[in-house]
């Protein structure tokens, strides 16, 4: 899960908020996880558990204080040096030995000293509201809707600060984040999963990744993941690159043919997809759309586990062996 606090509000936030048009808001995000993430904890610090096929979840939390920073001074507060305010005069209280002999008894001796002035900001104790459309026993995938319970006035002076402060608690604690209008219904949601797709001639590598990482400081990890993942793609040949963001999630992937396209995720933990006939608008589907059974088998998922690169390899090799009028494998 990735926890990197955010330190501005993101530029594809700051758009969205732009296309709410000083509508009040609410830092809001929606995932959809894998039974698997489930049933190994993904979430269960926010209390939602998949034990034994059953789904179970409360419909709000407090985050807990562990999660991070924002998550800390929501549940405790936080102290506020004013090193924009004249120092003070404080006093510790030490003992000191009557007539330099501790034998003779000793005495109180208040030593001053100067510190800055603190103010304490009590607790904001936002909760996490919780949503789960589909949470019936026996999924395979599920879609979970995240919303703090706070709205937003955006043109309040305290907005910038108050959005961002919103918008940590979601990354600390789910790995992403976003707004919503204030009462944004399940449809609102699913059309953040979707994903709008630039197609661009090959670049370098480094133009890739400035395109990938645009607006956000990767870790070193983060760098040399998607390096392997970007060789690897390159690998296969294509004849374009594809680019494209849903929300906070970037995507990237290669057209190897017209009706063959590898698409890939720059979050580690997501899978790879290759789509076939009719990719563009497959592409359009959120993932909890695909993920549903309902669109057929014109695509193939494969799990970044071991041996995902193999995997990939034989998908596209079978692919291309039989054409694109050939009979699914």
């Amino acid at each position: 899960m990735a926890k990197t606090n955010l330190r501005v509000i993101p530029k594809t936030i700051r758009n969205k908020l732009t296309g709410l048009k000083g509508r009040p808001v609410i830092a809001a995000c929606s995932r959809v996880y894998s039974a698997d993430e489930l049933a190994g904890g993904e979430l269960k610090h926010l209390g939602i558990e998949l034990s034994d096929g059953k789904f179970s979840y409360s419909p709000s939390i407090i985050p807990p204080a562990n999660s991070g920073k924002y998550s800390y001074k929501n549940v405790n507060g936080e102290v506020i040096i004013r090193t924009d305010l004249p120092k003070e005069t404080h006093y510790n209280a030490v003992e000191s030995p009557n007539w330099g002999d501790s034998y003779k008894g000793t005495h109180t001796v208040n030593l001053p000293y100067e510190k800055s002035p603190r103010d304490f900001i009590g607790p904001r104790l936002a909760q996490l509201k919780i949503l789960a459309p589909n949470s019936e026993a026996g999924q395979t995938n599920y879609m979970i809707v995240f919303e703090v319970d706070r709205t937003l006035d955006q043109k309040d002076k305290q907005f910038e600060a108050d959005i961002l402060i919103c918008l940590n608690l979601l990354q600390e604690n789910v790995g992403s984040c976003g707004v919503q209008a204030s009462g944004a219904t399940i449809a609102d949601y699913l059309q953040t999963l979707r994903v709008s797709w630039e197609v661009l001639p090959p670049g370098t590598r480094e133009e890739a990744l400035e395109r990938l990482f645009r607006g956000k400081s990767p870790t070193a990890k983060e760098t040399t993941e998607v390096e392997d993942r970007y060789d690897f793609l390159m690998s296969l040949r294509p004849m374009k690159l594809i680019y494209g963001a849903s929300g906070l999630q970037r995507y990237f992937g290669g057209l190897i043919r017209d009706d063959l396209v590898v698409f890939e995720n720059i979050q580690y933990g997501n899978a790879i997809y290759v789509m076939f006939e009719d990719w563009q608008k497959l592409s359009q589907r959120s993932r909890a759309e695909l993920l549903s059974g309902r669109f057929g088998n014109n695509f193939e998922r494969v799990a970044h586990g071991s041996g995902w690169k193999g995997t990939v390899k034989s998908i596209i090799k079978e692919r291309l062996k039989t054409g694109s009028e050939g009979k699914q494998q």
